[in-house]
C-alpha cells in the first residue's frame, strides 16, 4: 500500500495550487502505468498524488479549420492510433501508438504522460518530432508553449517545470504530398519497449520524384528522442536512389549515441539504425506517392 495523499482537482488552478502548496511533495497522475510501477519499485516516494482525470478539457482530439490538429495531454494511445491511422501525413503517430506496450496499456497511458516522463524510448516523440509539434503548458506564471524538439533534455529530464502541467500537443498543418513511416525493434514481436526507433516524414513535389521536405526522427539510440539534421540535409531536395538513402541512414546513425544495455549492445543499435531509417524512408515515400496521384 501507499501511503500518500490522494486528490481529484477539477480546475487547471486546483492543480497549479496543489503543486505550489509549501512542502506539497506532489506528482501527477495521468495514466499511471510508469507512476505506478515507480511507487511499486520506491523509486518515488510523494507526499501527494495529484490525478488530472478530473479536469476538463484535457482529452481528445481535435482538428481545426487550418488543418492543424490539437491533443490534449490525457488523450491515451489506443485513441490516437484509432484518430490518425487514416491521415497519411501523421500515419506515424498511430503507428506509434500501436506499439506501445500491450492493448491493455494502450487504453489507459497518454500522450502526455509518454512525454512527461522523458524515457530515452518514448515511442510517440519521434513522430511528434516529425511534425513539429509544440506543446502547450500551464503553471503559476501562467500559459506557455515550446517547441517538442529540445523539450526533453535527457532521461527523465524535461523543460517542464514541476509545478507545470503539460494540457496539450499541437501539431501544424502539413503540405499536400506529405505522409510519415514510424518502425521500431523490439524483443519481441509486440507489447515491449523500444531496442531503435525510427520516424519518418517526407513531402514530394507534384511528380512524387523530388523529395521537398524531410524529417527523420530516432528513439532509444540517445539520451532523448531527436532528429537526424545531417540524415535531412542529405535528402532533402533530392530525387531518392538507393545511394543517396544509405548515405543518410548512415548519417543518422553517426549522430547517434547508443548505449549497451540488457536489451541490444550499442553496435546492434548502430546496424539498425540504418536498417530502419531506410525503411521508414522507403515507406513514407510511398505512401506521400499515393496521396500525390489523388489531388
Amino acid at each position: 500500500m501507499f501511503d500518500v495523499d490522494y486528490s481529484e482537482p477539477r480546475s487547471l488552478s486546483e492543480v497549479i495550487s496543489l503543486l505550489t502548496a509549501p512542502d506539497a511533495g506532489a506528482v501527477l497522475l495521468a495514466g499511471g502505468t510508469d507512476l505506478i510501477v515507480d511507487l511499486r519499485h520506491g523509486k518515488l516516494s510523494p507526499r501527494r498524488v495529484i490525478s488530472l482525470w478530473g479536469v476538463p478539457d484535457l482529452r481528445g482530439v481535435r482538428r481545426q479549420d487550418s488543418g492543424a490538429f490539437s491533443i490534449g495531454a490525457l488523450t491515451t494511445a489506443s485513441e490516437i492510433a484509432e484518430f490518425f491511422a487514416a491521415c497519411p501525413e501523421a500515419v506515424g503517430l498511430s503507428e506509434a501508438a500501436r506499439l506501445l506496450g500491450s492493448r491493455q496499456i494502450q487504453n489507459v497511458a497518454t500522450i502526455g504522460g509518454n512525454i512527461c516522463k522523458a524515457s530515452p524510448g518514448a515511442d510517440l516523440v519521434p513522430p511528434l518530432l516529425c511534425l513539429g509539434a509544440r506543446i502547450a503548458l500551464s503553471g503559476p506564471l501562467g500559459s506557455r508553449e515550446a517547441k517538442i524538439d529540445g523539450f526533453l533534455t535527457g532521461p527523465g529530464r524535461s523543460a517542464r517545470d514541476d509545478a507545470e502541467i503539460l494540457t496539450s500537443i499541437l501539431l501544424p498543418p502539413q503540405h499536400a504530398g506529405s505522409a510519415t513511416a514510424f518502425l521500431k525493434i523490439m524483443r519481441r514481436r509486440a507489447e515491449d519497449l523500444s531496442i531503435v526507433s525510427a520516424c519518418a516524414l517526407v513531402e514530394l513535389d507534384g511528380s512524387g520524384e523530388r523529395i521537398l521536405r524531410c524529417r527523420i526522427a530516432l528513439g532509444a539510440v540517445a539520451p532523448f528522442p531527436f532528429l537526424s539534421l545531417k540524415a535531412e540535409e542529405i535528402l532533402t531536395g533530392s530525387r531518392l536512389s538507393t545511394q543517396l538513402l544509405h548515405r543518410a541512414a548512415a548519417a543518422a546513425r553517426d549522430e547517434a549515441k547508443p548505449i549497451s544495455d540488457i536489451r541490444a549492445s550499442m553496435e546492434y543499435r548502430r546496424g539498425m539504425i540504418e536498417v530502419l531509417v531506410c525503411r521508414a524512408v522507403l515507406i513514407a515515400v510511398e505512401r506521400a506517392r499515393g496521396g500525390v496521384e489523388n489531388q
